[in-house]
């Protein structure tokens, strides 16, 4: 699909003094505003915002609605705290900022589905050590070419990896929905994070091979797997429904988790 790019500029200026990129079941208040960076566009010609909080350089990057419509309470959870975050400044530690892109699935919110416009699933197109074109979606359907033709065939994938290569955020928190867990490292530098989350915020933290997998299904090309093939640390946290964004769970997690990341 050919995008206008004269008319896919003019909707990224349009965001300018908004938090949001598309509407969401919870407009963002509009007080709220920070500076923002354009890193592309959807294959539907939005545009793919970040937005910036604080000057830090150690940056934490924040997702939500990278399932699109499906999963809008996300968007919802990374709106609110955006909001929350910037009217009590002083819980960010002033040696972190925030990098916020709470809707990394435009087309996806728009459209009320969980791929992109071509079908490919956002969360298994990332060219980590376990991608396959086919997989199963987060239904445990499997279907052909959900991965994608090969790795970061999306524009959309490519252009958050690319920023995340550039950049290399010291932590990455991916919202999803819905199961009531969390994957997170378990050694190194950030391994006592995981367990710091789980315990404020109520989800299990699963212990990778200590049981059955909370997932029902193989999930791959996931954005966290690459991630950390790159060395690039991070949280992949589902929320319990598809409905609520789980506001106070989630901002008590990030309370026990920002100072030790400062």
């Amino acid at each position: 699909m050919r995008v206008n790019r004269r008319t896919a500029l003019r909707a990224v200026l349009a965001t300018a003094g908004a938090l949001t990129i598309c509407a969401t079941s919870r407009p963002a208040r509009a007080e709220v505003d920070l500076p923002w960076t354009p890193i592309g566009f959807s294959q539907g010609g939005q545009p793919l915002v970040l937005r910036h909080f604080g000057d830090a350089k150690n940056r934490v990057l924040i997702l939500g609605g990278q399932h699109g419509g499906p999963e809008v309470n996300t968007t919802d959870l990374v709106n609110q705290l955006t909001e929350h975050f910037v009217s009590n400044p002083d819980e960010v530690p002033t040696s972190i900022g925030l990098d916020i892109l709470a809707i990394t699935n435009p087309d996806g919110a728009t459209a009320g589905i969980r791929q992109y416009l071509s079908g490919v699933d956002p969360n298994r197109n990332w060219g980590g050590p376990d991608w396959v074109s086919d997989a199963w979606d987060s239904n445990g359907v499997f279907k052909r070419g959900l991965g994608g033709p090969e790795p970061f065939s999306e524009q959309e994938t490519r252009a958050l990896a690319d920023w995340m290569l550039q950049n290399r955020p010291i932590f990455t928190i991916n919202y999803h929905s819905a199961g009531g867990f969390l994957f997170g490292p378990r050694g190194g530098h950030y391994g006592e994070l995981t367990d710091l989350y789980a315990q404020a915020s109520g989800y299990r933290a699963p212990v990778p091979g200590a049981g059955p997998s909370p997932l029902p299904y193989r999930a791959t090309g996931s954005l966290n797997v690459w991630a950390r093939t790159t060395g690039l640390d991070g949280f992949l946290i589902e929320l319990t429904t598809p409905y609520a964004p789980e506001f106070e769970r989630n901002l008590a997690g990030l309370r026990a988790i920002l100072p030790r990341l400062a």
